[in-house]
């Protein structure tokens, strides 16, 4: 176990290098540079338990560094989903069980309890008093509802991208809500085990930490990676009209519904006659002077063209073509490739070739969103064109 600890910090100093090296870090590198140390930190602490024995300043650092790691990394994500890329007053709750969780540890420490051998410390680990019981479960309790509640908010922010670009592939943070998942999963794996160690059922307390530490350092290793590659979304964020940000306010959805895969409108400033004009404008701009062969086309740039607000624009879309901007512009960036598949003459270049002519941006979003449409790959679909 302390071989896998060593390995853990060394490759996290290895991560802090690289972020340190970046130019022009932005809100997000600083978090998640407090992430990795305070992951770190955990690590070393293992090791300091376990080459002094357990005392209760190490166990109090333990629990600090592992309850404020939580918030810290949720904080990241947050900023990451932002529309301005920044840290808001009203995520500081998140704090809150972390913060009364070690005062509760410091007075049981100094005013309550007697810790002072590391007998009675381990005591406290194998047969923890009730209040103990209590508190433990209910910061494993908050950890899994606020993962919940962020993997809900991770799901309302790629609805709303996918009604801003027709590319999403290096902003969907696929990649976080994995990491959420994982950290969910696992934490509820620990609660059910350690229920059963409070029960008497499971006694096997090391092995349960062990698999926990190294799946969560396998976690916390593909989260930083992740990170340090992560494209930033200040493009993005910025291509916001001002009074639309408002309306995109976490937790906020006062103009449309998110929780449908497609963003509905609730009330609309638009006729239904103006809705189904604008929506054969935005048809023929797109069918006619072919600007979805552009991959990072965005709604923004539909809005300069044709004058209109991008509010007015997704929701004519999702109104009348019944999906998302994603949706709209890859299904005639599908139909553009179906042709180029299906000329002899095309039959020299390679399909990814082909599909980059198309207005995609990479082999993976190609072959998933062809086969979305068209229910075969590309490779398939070129091949049936020529079997008969």
């Amino acid at each position: 176990m302390i071989g896998v600890n060593i390995v853990g910090i060394s490759i996290l100093g290895i991560f802090l290098l690289f972020i340190f090296l970046k130019r022009k870090k932005v809100t997000s590198d600083y978090l998640l540079i407090l992430t990795i140390l305070l992951f770190g930190l955990v690590l070393l602490t293992n090791i300091w338990i376990h080459e002094g024995g357990l005392t209760v300043l190490k166990l109090i650092f333990t629990y600090l560094f592992n309850t404020f790691l939580f918030p810290s990394f949720l904080i990241y994500g947050l900023v990451l989903i932002d529309e301005e890329h920044k840290i808001r007053k009203k995520w500081w709750w998140i704090f809150s069980f972390a913060i009364v969780f070690n005062l509760f540890m410091l007075i049981d420490v100094v005013f309550v309890s007697d810790y002072s051998t590391p007998e009675k410390v381990q005591a406290l680990l194998q047969s923890p008093p009730l209040i103990h019981t209590l508190i433990y479960k209910a910061l494993y309790l908050f950890i899994i509802v606020v993962s919940v509640w962020f993997l809900k908010k991770i799901k309302w922010y790629q609805n709303k991208i996918k009604n801003q670009y027709s590319s999403v592939e290096l902003i969907h943070l696929n990649w976080f809500r994995n990491f959420t998942y994982v950290y969910l999963i696992l934490h509820i794996i620990e609660l059910i085990l350690f229920s059963l160690v409070d029960l008497g059922i499971q006694k096997n307390l090391p092995i349960i930490i062990t698999i926990s530490s190294i799946t969560m350092v396998l976690a916390v290793f593909y989260l930083c990676y992740n990170g340090i590659r992560q494209y930033t979304l200040a493009e993005f964020h910025e291509s916001l009209e001002p009074k639309e940000l408002d309306n995109y306010e976490s937790g906020d959805n006062t103009q449309f519904n998110v929780s449908s895969p497609h963003l509905k409108y609730r009330t609309s400033s638009l006729s239904k006659e103006e809705l189904r004009l604008l929506f054969i404008q935005i048809n023929q701009l797109l069918d006619e002077e072919k600007v979805y062969l552009d991959p990072q086309l965005k709604i923004q740039n539909l809005s300069d063209r044709l004058q209109i607000s991008t509010h007015k624009i997704s929701q004519t879309i999702n109104t009348q073509g019944g999906m998302s901007f994603f949706d709209y512009v890859n299904g005639f960036r599908v139909e553009y490739l179906k042709n180029l598949l299906a000329n002899p003459e095309n039959r020299k270049y390679t399909i990814l070739a082909l599909g980059i002519e198309s207005g995609f941006n990479s082999k993976a979003s190609l072959n998933r969103i062809f086969k979305k449409y068209v229910r075969v790959s590309p490779k398939e679909f070129q091949k049936a064109q020529f079997t008969n």
